[in-house]
């Protein structure tokens, strides 16, 4: 059975959704390129309707955030960023966003809309403008972070929402170097993902730069970015720029939303190509000691040669010294499921930049790495593969009392039908089970409040079997914690490949 192919984006997960983010959804590539015959059964079929219970209310989103969401409608691949202003009694006073999407390109639209927010955290939004309207369902991490999903019979997305600070809001503030993480399509349709950094002076001049990407498992590395005519501006009023990249392989152009010093959003402006993702400070120069330590991953995208969806993850341990001693894998390559493999492998880092290797039962894989202020940006740079995300330090001891408490969860990917999104609240006992409440978008077929349920082992490195019973079915995942606060998972099963996070609330 083939599934369909998508191209994961990762704010939630450099973000991390990691989006994948996603966002974060990071927080979270989505591009399905064919349709196959089987959806995942009984989506929305859940006649339960379980009560709310928490404190957050409306006045829980207050100021001005930066958001950034990506996914499919009927034109195909789509990417949009921007700023709202969140009067923290319901309505979005005002904003702006940048879309790129089958239907054409719309810059500097200036938004209004309304939320709602669950006592859970859960909660919807529209966003209203000239170009179009979005509907977001999403779920709230603190007063100044929420993961989200596009929740339209239509259409389907994943992404976060980030509380901006307004002292960030100049090239003086971002002047530096920071290490962009991107993915999404070429002009054929094709996955696409890059990853470089970039250094700006004070006026926003880029002073220097370098990119890697991989364009449809075509590799090209270490690729010298040309200072002259590239450069960033920043507005002052809601921190939304402009930055224009001189490349080998030709100009492009973003805009981009400051969340802070350290952080940026951008979705591409050009036409044909879509590309967004995050952008992180770095504050280098790094050597091999740099990288020290157990970090927990995630990387998705696609497999150009099996025509199908990807995604790893795992945890790994780093000796400082340039060598991986330790580790373990999970691989969900179109369906085909490798689990808990042992790895090892070596790594090499020099100034802002370096590249990696980890090798097991699965063969040999090769990486370049851009160390950031949220963690490592990794690509993956073997012919035939295009995945992209981060690693991430882990810290503490692990064990089922990691996962505790109340948590926001997103997860994005694709199942034998199409794209499948989702966000959720839920409470873990410490012990290793959960429940809580989850909204769905499968395919366009939305479930709103339906009961979710789980179990979860985590393991002395942070890496364990996760299982979330839903409308869906039964998911069955492996979960890599971070922290207690923070955890990655990918979904092991041969009908569907996502990523996903959780964070505590």
């Amino acid at each position: 059975m083939m599934l369909a192919s998508k191209r994961f984006s990762f704010l939630s997960f450099s973000e991390s959704r990691f989006p994948l983010s996603r966002g974060s959804f990071s927080q979270i590539w989505l591009m399905v390129v064919a349709a196959a015959v089987l959806a995942l059964a009984g989506c929305g079929g859940s006649t339960s309707r379980p009560t709310p219970t928490g404190g957050f209310t409306a006045a829980s989103l207050t100021g001005t955030y930066a958001f950034a969401f990506s996914g499919t409608d009927a034109n195909g691949f789509f990417s949009v960023a921007g700023s709202l202003q969140a009067n923290g009694s319901g309505q979005i006073t005002s904003g702006v966003e940048d879309i790129n999407r089958g239907a054409g390109i719309a810059t500097n639209v200036p938004i209004t809309g309304t939320y709602v927010i669950r006592a859970d955290g859960r909660g919807v939004a529209t966003l209203n403008s000239s170009a179009t309207n979005f509907t977001l369902s999403f779920v709230i991490v603190s007063s100044s972070k929420a993961l989200l999903t596009r929740f339209e019979t239509g259409a389907s997305a994943g992404g976060t929402l980030d509380l901006q600070s307004p002292s960030a809001f100049s090239t003086t503030a971002l002047a530096g170097t920071f290490a962009f993480n991107l993915s999404g399509i070429d002009a054929a349709g094709n996955a696409l993902a890059t990853i470089g950094s970039l250094t700006t002076n004070n006026t926003g001049a880029v002073t220097a730069g370098v990119q890697d990407s991989v364009d449809n498992g075509v590799v090209l590395t270490n690729q010298a970015i040309t200072t002259a005519g590239s450069s960033i501006t920043v507005s002052t009023t809601n921190g939304r720029g402009t930055a224009t990249i001189v490349t080998t392989t030709g100009t492009l152009t973003f805009a981009f939303y400051v969340v802070d010093a350290n952080h940026i959003k951008l979705v591409e402006t050009d036409a044909g190509t879509t590309l967004a993702g995050d952008a992180f400070r770095q504050n280098g120069p790094f050597t091999n000691a740099s990288i020290t330590g157990p970090f927990a991953f995630v990387v998705a995208g696609a497999d150009t040669v099996a025509g199908g969806p990807f995604a790893a993850g795992g945890v790994i341990t780093a000796d400082g010294a340039g060598n991986i001693t330790s580790g373990t894998e999970d691989i969900n390559d179109a369906g085909t499921i490798r689990s808990n493999l042992a790895v090892t492998g070596t790594y090499s880092l020099t100034s802002s930049r370096g590249t990696f290797t980890l090798t097991s039962t699965a063969g040999t894989f090769t990486f370049v790495a851009y160390p950031t202020t949220a963690g490592i940006q990794v690509l993956e740079t073997d012919t035939g593969i295009v995945t992209s995300g981060s690693a991430v330090q882990q810290s503490g001891t692990f064990s089922n009392a990691s996962i505790s408490g109340t948590y926001a969860l997103n997860f994005g990917g694709v199942s034998t039908a199409g794209e499948l999104d989702s966000t959720a609240e839920f409470t873990a006992n410490g012990t290793g089970s959960l429940t809580g409440i989850i909204d769905i978008n499968n395919v366009g077929t939305l479930a709103t409040g339906s009961v979710l349920q789980g179990t979860y082992t985590v393991g002395a490195n942070g890496r364990g079997p996760f299982t979330l019973s839903t409308g869906l079915g039964t998911q069955n995942m492996a979960v890599y914690a971070i922290d207690g606060t923070r955890a990655l998972f990918i979904e092991l099963d041969n009908n569907v490949v996502l990523t996903g996070e959780i964070r505590h609330q």
